[in-house]
């Protein structure tokens, strides 16, 4: 087939490497955005592995580029594309999804299934239409979640089972099957702001251990001490017990349950570091607490 694959993040990788070795293939992704407090212009991953790749600043630029083509497929895209633009290709447009449809559609669905506690995820291959994730599936692959899967972890395992997924629906749409329709319940996965990534000490070791592990990459979880800012980047589950926010010299923080243990961290303006050494420095204070 004469495909066109839409990404931008790395997630979509494996799936660009199986497909160009078949079918021809024209990448695509967004135009470079500001990075950073000195808004540098990046390119996105996918423009850096593969410099060909074209970066369509419209969705009308982007149209042209779909004329005459098979099939679209978009992997982390980030742009809602017009169903007259999904359109175009011979076979419209399919989308690489991480998570069993319905479940979680949206924004963020492989941090809010470690955030909500979920043992099984998995990636769905949906025909793309007007609605948000509602499209008709191809295929669908499901995936136990390991016991400390943090999004990055999880993120990769679940690009890789989405090769597969791709590839089925590929097959399927050439011997023109049909897409079956989503049934069950639906579930959301919002976009994740900052406010909710800034810990309270008041939830439970769990919530907070969760949180970490799906928040810390992007956009970062945070908590404020000493009128500073600490990024935490893991965590575990302790025996001990503290008052919520209190932090001893172990490193370890009280919750509305057992404490958490901090063991990697990042300080204002610094590295990320290992709490021991941010403690060699820090010289945490009787009765300290995180606000």
């Amino acid at each position: 087939m004469n495909l066109v694959i839409a990404a931008t993040n790395a997630v979509a990788i494996p799936t660009i490497e199986s497909l160009r070795e078949e079918h021809s293939l024209t990448i695509v992704t967004m135009p470079d955005s500001p990075v950073g407090r000195g808004k540098v212009l990046t390119p996105s991953a996918i423009a850096i592995k593969y410099p060909e790749a074209k970066k369509p600043d419209s969705e009308p630029v982007l149209a042209e580029i779909l004329g005459g083509k098979d099939l679209l497929i978009t992997i982390g895209y980030g742009r809602i594309l017009k169903e007259a633009t999904l359109n175009i290709p011979k076979f419209g447009g399919i989308n690489l999804h991480f998570s069993l449809l319905p479940k979680w559609r949206g924004a963020a669905p492989v941090q809010r299934a470690i955030e909500a506690g979920d043992k099984r995820t998995g990636v769905t291959v949906f025909q793309m239409d007007k609605g948000m994730d509602t499209g008709p599936i191809w295929s669908q692959i499901e995936f136990n979640i390991p016991e400390f899967a943090t999004s990055v972890s999880l993120f990769d395992e679940l690009s890789k089972i989405g090769v597969d997924a791709v590839n089925q629906s590929i097959m399927k749409i050439a011997k023109g099957e049909k897409p079956m329709a989503q049934t069950g319940e639906a579930t959301y996965a919002g976009k994740i702001s900052k406010q909710e990534c800034i810990i309270d000490w008041n939830d439970s070791a769990q919530v907070i251990e969760r949180k970490v592990r799906a928040f810390a990459d992007n956009p970062g979880v945070t908590s404020k001490i000493r009128d500073g800012i600490l990024k935490i980047e893991e965590v575990s589950v302790a025996e001990e017990s503290l008052r919520p926010g209190e932090i001893n010299a172990k490193g370890l923080v009280g919750t509305s349950t057992q404490a958490i243990q901090l063991i990697k961290v990042t300080p204002a303006g610094k590295k990320t570091m290992l709490v021991r050494d941010w403690l060699n420095g820090f010289k945490v204070q009787p009765g300290e607490r995180f606000e």
